[in-house]
């Protein structure tokens, strides 16, 4: 199964699964531009993987929903309202 998802957080998405002896993994590419295809000769600029699945569409939705993850992350990081702190403080 193949798929092209985007724009997601302004990133694009060549996916597609493989089947193997362990279970159905999902694959993404990641693209600053939509990709002409899943196969596209350009250098992703990141990769991701998640599974095993037990069917290709489990893991098509796997990998779309680990990359958005991942992306929101990103995302949240940049923006304003994320605030890193390095030293633990207690809960009250």
């Amino acid at each position: 199964m193949e798929q092209i998802a985007g724009p997601v957080f302004g990133y694009y998405l060549a996916c597609y699964t493989v089947e193997t002896g362990d279970g159905h993994f999902g694959y993404a590419r990641l693209y600053a531009t939509c990709p002409r295809g899943v196969w596209d000769d350009d250098k992703p600029l990141r990769k991701i993987v998640a599974g095993p699945f037990g069917d290709e569409t489990a893991a098509m939705q796997g990998i779309l929903a680990r990359s958005e993850r991942k992306l929101a992350r990103r995302a949240a990081l940049r923006s304003d309202w994320a605030m890193l702190d390095s030293q633990l403080s207690a809960l009250r």
